[in-house]
């Protein structure tokens, strides 16, 4: 049932599903001073084989380089930002994400010239985006064209041979012998009406903005939506260690979990927030006040739906190294024995609250939850439910959820810096204590 205190716009959507099979949905956003177009594609790095890993990215760039009737990239940013903003885009794991802000009165023209640059890109200027991406890529890399990215580092080795654990970006032989042909295939494979979830928000009634946009969107192939299989649970590897010189030390420590639409998924939502969101939760207390660890620290929760990562990461001085991993461990065991209870966990129940409440004040974060969810779940619950969900996790429901993730397999651990070989020694023992170590439910 509706919280009656709740304005939820989501829940008066409108949906439709075009003969192609693209599914849209359109929120009346009363007062709305602008419009927001936003697509989801089922497309990413876990769609990619070893040799294509990359392939993704460099089809999101280069899907702007000129499209029927604006025949260069120039003609697509120039039009776009009569419109509004200029056209945004990025790449993940598992999907790539376009949108546009425009004025309200420009909102058929945007959903046009959108539904051309997704439906037959021209794909000019390859050699110039290609270099952007060789450009975009040495972030991860050293002058050696060693891998020294901490995240990327931490994802192959969470997920060894399977697409998840590649990069989003892509090795670089891979981005340097891209071709036209290979753009043409990856697009046709995967940006199909059964993969792809437009989204639009204005002030308007929600199916007058449906049949505003609609016709964009009506000529995209329908295709045959890839299926894509789980990474099977770590098997347990070694510590990565990457010497680099670098003043400070980047330091993973990372957990395979469930996914986003598993049972725990609210139970690891709060555990997460009870280690690190503001300045009084566990982490930031543990390694900020307490003991002075790192400026620069977090817990997240990474969510697929069908699997995830919870990682406990900091930026520190190679001396602390072994501490932070003793103390990331002990964070997770500690939720096990002390999950939150009393007024931690009504603090973290209303940072919950807050943040998902606060999403519906935001234009991308109204269609992140009315639109974008809805890539990989059919019928993704409400605010209301979801809110309600959250309330209803026990304190022995997140001891359970993190004991059954550190039961599944021992973390990755992964270290970019300078190490000696006395840190890396201590290194190498804490985490065999956090191997040793094994929680309990309080």
């Amino acid at each position: 049932m509706s919280n009656p205190a709740l304005h939820d716009p989501t829940e008066h959507a409108a949906l439709r599903a075009l003969s192609n099979g693209v599914t849209l949905i359109a929120v009346h956003r009363p007062a709305a001073r602008v419009a927001a177009l936003t697509v989801d594609v089922a497309v990413g790095a876990r769609f990619e084989a070893p040799k294509q890993a990359g392939l993704s990215h460099m089809l999101e760039h280069m899907v702007f380089q000129g499209c029927e009737g604006f025949e260069s990239a120039e003609a697509v940013n120039e039009a776009a930002e009569r419109m509004g903003t200029a056209l945004d885009a990025w790449t993940s794991r598992d999907t790539t994400h376009f949108e546009h802000i425009v004025a309200p009165d420009r909102l058929a023209d945007a959903a046009d010239l959108l539904g051309r640059v997704l439906r037959a890109p021209r794909f000019l200027e390859l050699e110039a985006e290609r270099a952007i991406i060789l450009e975009e890529a040495l972030d991860e890399v050293d002058e050696r064209g060693r891998l020294i990215d901490a995240d990327a580092l931490s994802r192959r080795a969470l997920w060894p041979d399977h697409p998840l654990g590649q990069s989003v970006i892509g090795e670089r032989r891979n981005i340097e012998r891209f071709s036209v042909a290979d753009l043409q295939q990856h697009h046709s494979a995967h940006y199909i009406g059964a993969g792809m979830v437009v989204g639009v928000a204005a002030d308007a009634p929600a199916e007058a903005l449906l049949d505003l946009v609609s016709p964009a969107f009506e000529t995209l192939p329908a295709g045959a939506r890839t299926v894509t299989s789980a990474p099977p649970l770590p098997t347990g590897k070694s510590p990565v260690f990457v010497d680099d010189p670098r003043s400070q030390v980047d330091c993973r420590l990372v957990w395979r979990t469930p996914g986003g639409l598993h049972a725990d998924a609210d139970a690891l939502t709060l555990a997460q927030l009870t280690l690190d969101d503001g300045l009084a939760s566990r982490l930031q207390r543990r390694f900020g006040a307490q003991l002075g660890l790192a400026y620069e620290q977090w817990a997240q929760w990474e969510r697929y739906p069908d699997c995830g990562a919870f990682e406990v990461g900091a930026v520190l001085s190679p001396a602390k190294v072994p501490v932070f991993f003793d103390e990331a461990d002990a964070l997770l065991a500690q939720l096990v024995a002390a999950p939150p209870r009393g007024e931690e966990l009504a603090r973290v129940r209303f940072r919950a609250r807050f943040a998902l409440l606060g999403a519906l004040d935001r234009t991308e974060g109204l269609l992140a939850i009315a639109a974008s969810s809805r890539l990989y779940a059919a019928d993704p619950p409400t605010v209301a439910a979801r809110l309600a969900r959250l309330e209803a996790v026990t304190p022995e429901h997140i001891a359970a959820a993190i004991q059954a993730v550190r039961d599944s397999g021992p973390p990755v651990a992964v270290a970019v810096g300078e190490l000696s070989k006395p840190t890396l020694a201590k290194t190498r023992a804490a985490l065999d204590r956090a191997g040793a170590r094994r929680p309990r439910v309080a």
